[in-house]
Order: structure tokens, then sequence, then C-alpha cells
């Protein structure tokens, strides 16, 4: 590995068992005046690289990069202390394999991985180096030296009259996983909120969750929208309430769970009560909305299957795997390998349409690789590794969440998913709840998904409306209720994950107008 400035400094990179002798990556930890004793001083050293013929912008720390997976690598540090250097050499799990034997011109950059309250790179407190731009030759020992400058703010939103943030301890969650949890929110109030001339004085509320990776601060733009003139008729006239879903694991998509602890239970039984206390909120289950997209689709439609007389309706889109036995492209119940098909096809994780064809850019194996690159213990707040959150169980030895799949094999923990995983799946819920829930799917969910997601989210939902039509259809003259409502679960031709999230939050905000006209919620 060869400089590719005369001044670089970069951190940690030197994989595995193949690392020429000599070849290692220092990384300087900041002196103490730098806030480096403000934090944990154990964690993980992650060096992340980013090829310069990339099309990906940001910093190489952004990823990992689906459309472009990058070579990653890291190791376990603890008894820091500020000021000293960390060396990373043979020892560091890689992906896709030792530097030693990548070529070409990279940006590096190193994160200190040390925050225990949010598993993501870019968690507040982390800290980062600078990138830098670096040539790699196969085979020449080098040392290369970074130097940790800087560090992951905390959230923060503007102040405003009309954007309240929430803090409040959470005592559920908190006695569950026995360390302190916060429910953390941010409260857009709409124009009229302060009017005391105002013709509505109670208000219903929009439920908004974040997809993976978002955070409460997606507010802004909600009351960027609320501010903008003649948005009166298209934004609904009501307090939205954007979530955080971030956790230790990652996204924790509001699911009760062993792991995660009860965030449903806490949100409906703690923070919704708390809101409407201190808000003007109306307490009745029609004036509570829940929508998102992707991870933030899975929950909202989530929430309302499990909570069905205490939401008034879900509009989610491009919602994460809602039927495992299409979990992207793969079958959790019958497929032996995450990985690959019975004929040895490796299977994609994401795509990109390009005219009537397809390009997979990522598969299963490359997005678990660089996970378990980052953190191999399942820590990594990644897609994958917070599904094993969400879904499992503890690893008996770890506590760590417990695979889906070995991580070099792709073979699948069946048992896992038969005593712990299936019971999020949303159609066997439906299944074996199908009394209770037919109504609910009638009247209170909206579910819109392009039969081009670049996840393959559409296949699950064409299983999840096959059941539910399978289930009204062996029902149809049984049931004194009339077949059709308000509710619908669409596939649109031509949309992508992306363009889908343009399409459902107009369409979207008109339905959730005529909801609340209809229930004497607006105006």
């Amino acid at each position: 590995m060869r400089a590719w400035c005369a001044r670089t400094s970069l951190i940690a990179l030197l994989p595995c068992a193949a690392a020429v002798a000599g070849d290692r990556v220092l990384v300087k930890l900041p002196a103490e005046s730098d806030g480096f004793a403000k934090g944990p001083n154990a964690g993980r050293m992650v060096v992340f690289l980013k090829s310069l013929r990339s099309r990906e912008r940001g910093e190489p720390a952004d990823g990992p990069f689906f459309s472009d997976p990058q070579p990653i690598c890291s190791v376990p540090v603890s008894g820091l202390s500020p000021g000293m250097t960390v060396e990373v050499g043979s020892e560091a799990v890689a992906w896709p394999g030792p530097i030693d034997e990548l070529g070409g011109r990279f940006m590096v950059q190193a994160v200190f991985k040390r925050s225990r309250a949010e598993g993501g790179v870019q968690a507040p407190g982390n800290l980062l180096s600078e990138p830098v731009q670096v040539e790699l030759k196969a085979g020449e020992p080098d040392t290369v030296e970074l130097e940790l400058s800087r560090s992951v703010p905390p959230l923060q939103l503007p102040e405003s009259p009309d954007l309240v943030v929430i803090e409040e301890p959470s005592p559920m969650l908190t006695r569950a996983t026995g360390r302190p949890v916060m429910h953390r929110a941010a409260v857009v109030l709409p124009p009229g909120y302060h009017d005391v001339n105002h013709a509505r004085r109670m208000w219903p509320t929009v439920y908004v969750i974040p997809g993976f990776g978002g955070r409460m601060t997606a507010a802004v733009e909600q009351s960027r929208l609320f501010a903008a003139p003649g948005n009166e008729s298209a934004v609904p006239q009501a307090v939205h309430v954007f979530l955080d879903p971030e956790g230790p694991f990652g996204h924790h998509g509001f699911a009760d769970s062993v792991i995660n602890g009860p965030r449903g239970a806490a949100l409906v039984q703690e923070l919704v009560p708390l809101l409407e206390q201190r808000f003007r909120l109306v307490a009745s289950p029609q004036a509570r909305l829940l929508t998102g997209h992707s991870s933030g689709g899975w929950s909202s439609l989530w929430l309302q299957l499990t909570n069905p007389d205490f939401f008034g309706g879900c509009w989610s889109s491009a919602p994460d795997p809602v039927d495992f036995s299409a979990f992207q492209q793969g079958d959790l119940y019958r497929d032996t390998s995450l990985f690959a098909d019975a004929e040895g096809q490796e299977r994609g994780s994401f795509r990109r349409p390009v005219g009537p064809m397809e390009k997979v850019l990522m598969t299963v194996r490359e997005e678990m690789g660089m996970e378990r690159a980052i953190d191999p213990s399942g820590g990594s707040g990644q897609q994958w590794d917070a599904w094993c959150a969400m879904f499992g169980t503890p690893d008996p030895v770890t506590g760590m969440p417990a695979r889906l799949a070995d991580p070099s094999s792709g073979r699948i923990d069946r048992k896992l998913v038969e005593d712990a995983w299936s019971s999020y799946d949303m159609s066997r819920l439906v299944e074996r709840r199908w009394k209770q829930l037919q109504p609910v799917l009638r009247d209170k969910v909206r579910v819109l998904v392009g039969d081009r997601d670049n996840f393959y989210l559409e296949r699950a939902v064409q299983r999840f409306r096959d059941k539910v039509q399978l289930l009204a259809k062996a029902t149809q003259g049984v049931a004194d209720e009339p077949a059709s409502g308000d509710g619908f679960i669409e596939i649109v031709r031509g949309a992508t994950h992306d363009t889908m999230a343009s399409i459902s939050r107009g369409r979207f905000a008109l339905d959730m107008r005529k909801h609340l006209k209809k229930h004497g919620l607006g105006d």
C-alpha cells in the first residue's frame, strides 16, 4: 500500500491472513482536549475505502454503498486513552479480502465506532478521520497513518415555535433493556395551531416513521412544507410527529422484540399518551394516523396490524419484507442458503432498472460481507443486523443478535426462522388473526410498492395481497360486512424504491385529507 499524497494519514486497515509482514495502518486518537474522554474508550476501529472511480457521492464512511460495494475492515479496541495510536494489521476482519490484494486509487476514512446507544457508524459521538486519497499496490508493505480529528455531532433541529423536540425517559424500555432509554421525536405544529382565533383547537396526528438510516430530523422538511404558501390544500392539516427509529442495533421498527424491548408497546402506552397530554391532540383512534416509507413503511403497517383499535389508519409505501416466503429474492422457510438459489445463482439485494432490463449492483453475500467487516458480532447497525435484532433472539454465547444465516456460507438457520422470525411475518399474522384484522385491512390499511423496487420488496407485498384476497374469498358470504372499503394494496407499474417515495407522498397526503374529512377531523 502506497500513500497517494506525501502527507497521508489514515488508519486501520490490513485484513487477514495473507498480509505481508510490515503492512500496517496506524490510527492516532485525539487528545483529551478534543473530547475523547467524553465517550467510551472501547468499541471498533473501522476503515472504509471508496474507489476514485466510484460514482457514489459522499465520504467513504457514508457507506456501505449499495450501488458500489466497497472494501471495509475493522478491529476491536479497548482500554484506549487520549493521544495513543492503534495499529491495525493482519488481525482485522475485512471484506472482500486483505487490503494487500487491492490495487488502485482510493479515498480512505477511519471511524472509531464507540456509540452504545445507536448502532450506525454515523451515530453521534463516534470519531472520524478526514478522508485521505491513497494509492494501493498489491504486495508492497507500507505504513499508512491517520488521525481521528472530528466527531459525529448530536442530532440538532432548528429552534422554532412550530418544531418541538421531545426527549423523555421510557420506563418500559429502561426496565426491559437494563439501560436508560429515551423516547425521541420531533413534533411539527401546523399553521393555525398557535392562532387563538383558528376554528380548530384540537388536532389529529400523523405519526411519521423514517426509513432505514432516517431520523426525526426529517421533521425539518415537513416544517418547510407547512410554511410554503399554497400548501394548505395539499398537506394534511394535522400535527406531524416524526418518530426516531434508531437503536443500538439500527432501525428497531417499533416492534416488540426480545432484543430491542417492547418498542411498539412503549410507543402506544407511553409516548402517544404523553404527546396527547402535552399538545392539543385528539385522543381517538381515527385521529391517529401512521405513515412511512421502506423500513418506516414496514413499521407503520406492523403498528396498525398489532394495534388495530388504537390507530385509525396506516399509509405504507415500499415496506421491508412483509411476507418471509418472499424475503427479497429468498424464501426463509424453504431455502437452504440466503446467498444463492438451488442452481447456485447469486441472489441480488439491490438492483437498478436499465430500460426494460435490470442490473444487480449488490448481492446479499456482498451486503452481509460488508456488515460483518464493520462488526463481526452483529452490531454493525446495518440492515441485516438490524433485522436480526428486530426478529430474532440473543446468541447464547455472545449475547448479540443471533445470525439469520452463516456469514460465510449463507446457510439459513431455519429453526431460528420458525421459532422467532416467523412471528413477524405479516402474512402469517393476518392468517392467525383474520377475523379481527379483516375489517382493519378493508378500511385502514393502504400499501403502495413499485413493481421495479430496487430491493425486490414488491415480491413480499404481492404475497401479502394474495393472502389477504384468498382469506377474503374464503369468508365471502359468511361475514356480514361489505367486501370493499377505503383500504388498498397496490403494486405500481414502473415505480422503483425511490420513485415510489415521491409517488406515495402526494397520493397519501390527499388520501389522509379525505380520511380526516370523513371523520370530522379535517377542513
